[in-house]
């Protein structure tokens, strides 16, 4: 197993209702009037190659009474309870940052924990609750928006005003430094894929993706904080709506913009606000032999993911590695970087509606297990379902979330019925489903997020 060295952060149990410190005052009582108590110790065990930990909150739940109690663990990952007879559930979990921006989970449950009261036994139980581990990432595409919307005099569509908004999904801050977006060749999930042999992608078991002719890149050090978010205009950042007003306004100074006219000169994609820093702006990189003066995402059906190279690796000397590069249907015009997949932050595929029976996934399971659908030209928005549990487990969040979320398009919606734009205007911090499958994770938004 892979060593990974951790650095920060927890995420609180869920739905701690209770006290240790009601039990232990209930418990003392009780023992004054005969009652006897028992000290019940919960070992956590975690998978092979990673250590216990201090400070791990552990619930214990009695399934007789409903009370429930609370306690953190030693630096041997044990939590100890003083408790009554009865039968309990110990529940445990554990989230761990690690490089990359990359955070591990552990879960464990343990149930019927029977505690029986017999005067001739011992008052000092112990049992063991296994955790199992799963990864995902504290940094998440919280919205895609690529698909352009409607002129105003209905002539066609304007889809040079895309855009990404990334969120930081946890509870601790997270750097941006060498963050990048890329796309999967071909550009279209319908189009002849060349990475395909024998119903097969060449690349699913190499341990990388490709990303296809270009990228951008956040060369600086930018630290986003828990519960907070990034927008990056991938085109024309300005105001578009001075000249369709259905489109979308970059002109905001806390906005950051894919532009690098040395590298994609198209005046077409590539203007810029004066209100947007310069230190704001990401840089542009496209391989060897291509010969694009724009980076072109799909509007229909793009492969989109983020990554983040691997601590101690030259950003730079791995782009311009000609070793690192491999052509797509073999024309130097579409060359793909190799990216390896363990660098990859998060990942969404997307089909065209109309295109079913030809669209084939370019990323891989380990980002992304699913797809979605979308209806390009409309204004529409791919955007991240909310984690109900998750988010109405913060304390800070009672009287602050709104519901009756009505956002969706065309049958789509978010299931948690939590309206994320309206709850974080009022003060909640939302956590983001995030199971590494956009079937489940997300869904068609009818109107921008940061539309006005």
């Amino acid at each position: 197993m892979k060593k990974i060295r951790f650095y920060f952060y927890q995420l609180p149990l869920l739905c701690i209702v209770g006290s240790i410190v009601m039990g232990v005052m209930n418990s003392c009582k009780d023992e004054e009037e005969g009652v006897k108590t028992f000290t019940l110790k919960v070992q956590l065990k975690y998978p092979d190659g990673y250590q216990s930990a201090a400070g791990v909150e552990v619930k214990l739940n009695s399934t007789l009474t409903d009370a429930t109690f609370k306690a953190a663990t030693d630096a041997t990952g044990t939590a100890e309870f003083l408790i009554v007879a009865g039968t309990y559930q110990a529940i445990a979990s554990e989230t761990r940052i690690a490089e990359g921006n990359k955070y591990v989970l552990f879960n464990g449950t343990k149930s019927d924990i029977v505690v029986a009261n017999n005067s001739s036994g011992s008052t000092e139980l112990s049992v063991t609750v296994d955790l199992t581990e799963s990864k995902t990432s504290a940094l998440v595409i919280k919205e895609l928006y690529n698909g352009g919307c409607q002129k105003d005099d209905g002539s066609g569509s304007f889809t040079f005003d895309q855009y990404v908004v990334l969120y930081n999904n946890s509870d601790a801050p997270v750097s941006l430094k060498n963050i990048t977006i890329a796309a999967c060749m071909p550009s279209n999930g319908h189009a002849t894929n060349n990475f395909i042999t024998g119903g097969e992608l060449t690349y699913k078991t190499q341990g990388w993706i490709p990303a296809g002719f270009g990228l951008w890149t956040l060369e600086r050090d930018v630290q986003l904080a828990p519960g907070k978010q990034i927008v990056i205009s991938m085109e024309n950042s300005i105001d578009n709506t001075q000249t369709y007003k259905n489109s979308i306004n970059f002109a905001n100074p806390e906005y950051y913009a894919c532009y690098d006219v040395a590298v994609f000169p198209n005046t077409s994609y590539y203007k810029i606000s004066d209100v947007i820093p310069t230190d704001h702006y990401l840089k542009g990189y496209k391989f060897a032999g291509v010969t694009a003066n724009a980076y072109v995402l799909s509007v229909s059906s793009p492969a989109f993911f983020v990554f983040q190279p691997a601590y101690g690796v030259s950003f730079t000397d791995y782009v311009t590695n000609a070793d690192n590069i491999i052509l797509h249907g073999g024309s130097t015009s579409q060359a793909n970087l190799k990216t390896p997949v363990e660098w990859v932050i998060d990942g969404i595929e997307v089909f065209q509606k109309g295109q079913e029976s030809k669209s084939v996934k370019r990323l891989t399971e380990e980002v992304d297990a699913g797809f979605v659908y979308i209806t390009n030209n409309q204004g529409y928005t791919l955007y991240r379902n909310v984690d109900k549990t998750l988010t109405e487990a913060i304390a800070e969040n009672e009287g602050k979330i709104v519901y009756s979320y009505s956002g969706g398009i065309e049958g789509s919606t978010d299931a948690s019925g939590i309206d994320a734009e309206a709850s974080i205007k009022n003060g909640a911090r939302i956590v983001y489903k995030d199971t590494n499958n956009s079937t489940n994770d997300f869904h068609i938004r009818a109107k921008a997020s940061i539309k006005n």
